[in-house]
């Protein structure tokens, strides 16, 4: 039997990933769950490159936490969510489009893509945990970068979740059809958002301080994510129901999309 790399396997759980998760809508016709299990798709990817590696070295381990307890915590807050609230508008529309060939329409434009864009976001993962063992040699200005870079980690795992619970909040308060625009949401329209690039790019950076320049291309990963998530399904997708509801206008015109001013932010929480 031919042994495959650690790569090839990758490649070939992602898609066994994927084509479950689309069998489940076939006879569901939930195709938002795509979108919960998005997250656990990395920590899929960084449990099997741990386990298949011989390169269980610092920064694996480290990558492998950060990674798991990112996607852990998406994926419940996403299942919470969404459960029982139907499909996301935004696949009614696609499905609406396609008519009766949805159903494997769905899973090449759907299922398919988000596997291909899983490998790509997860670039840095690859990096983190090689096929090959590697020796690293820590120096103190390695050290205090990647020191940064947990900090960056942490500081995105806090916006996104801090994000996520004060819309959760206001769900439970208001009800669905309404438009939250205070708190987090008065500094970036998508906080949450904002949270996970800059999570994904101190990944990224960590990468590049154990990998060195050789790593630099890892990079595309989070650059892919931020602008998938500025301008095609984060802030672009979402905002389209969002138009119609009052104050949308004014939220736009004094909001940013994804990039907050931090400066604005810390003003902002003084003010409250």
């Amino acid at each position: 039997m031919m042994d495959l790399s650690l790569n090839a396997t990758t490649f070939l759980v992602v898609f066994a990933y994927v084509t479950l998760a689309w069998l489940k809508t076939v006879s569901s016709g939930n195709v938002t769950i795509m979108d919960v299990l998005w997250g656990m798709g990395f920590v899929f990817i960084a449990w099997t490159r741990f386990l298949l590696t011989e390169s269980t070295n610092l920064a694996a381990v480290a990558c492998l936490v950060c990674v798991s307890v990112w996607g852990l915590r998406l994926g419940i807050v996403l299942h919470q969510r969404t459960k029982n609230r139907g499909e996301d508008p935004r696949y009614v529309r696609m499905a609406e489009a396609a008519g009766k060939n949805w159903w494997w329409v769905s899973f090449l434009q759907v299922f398919v893509l988000q596997g291909i864009l899983l490998v790509v976001v997860a670039l840095p993962i690859f990096a983190l945990i090689p096929e090959e063992p590697q020796t690293i040699e820590w120096t103190t200005m390695s050290i205090l970068l990647s020191c940064l870079c947990l900090a960056g980690f942490l500081l995105g795992l806090l916006l996104e979740h801090k994000a996520d619970m004060e819309l959760k909040k206001y769900r439970a308060q208001h009800g669905p059809g309404h438009l939250k625009t205070d708190g987090m949401f008065s500094v970036s329209r998508h906080p949450n958002h904002l949270g996970e690039a800059i999570l994904w790019w101190s990944i990224g950076a960590f990468a590049v301080i154990v990998g060195g320049v050789d790593a630099l291309p890892v990079l595309i990963g989070p650059l892919i994510l931020t602008l998938l998530l500025r301008y095609v399904s984060g802030v672009k997708m979402s905002e389209v129901d969002l138009q119609q509801r009052d104050g949308y206008q004014e939220w736009v015109s004094t909001t940013p999309a994804l990039f907050a001013n931090p400066i604005k932010a810390i003003l902002k929480k003084n003010a409250d």
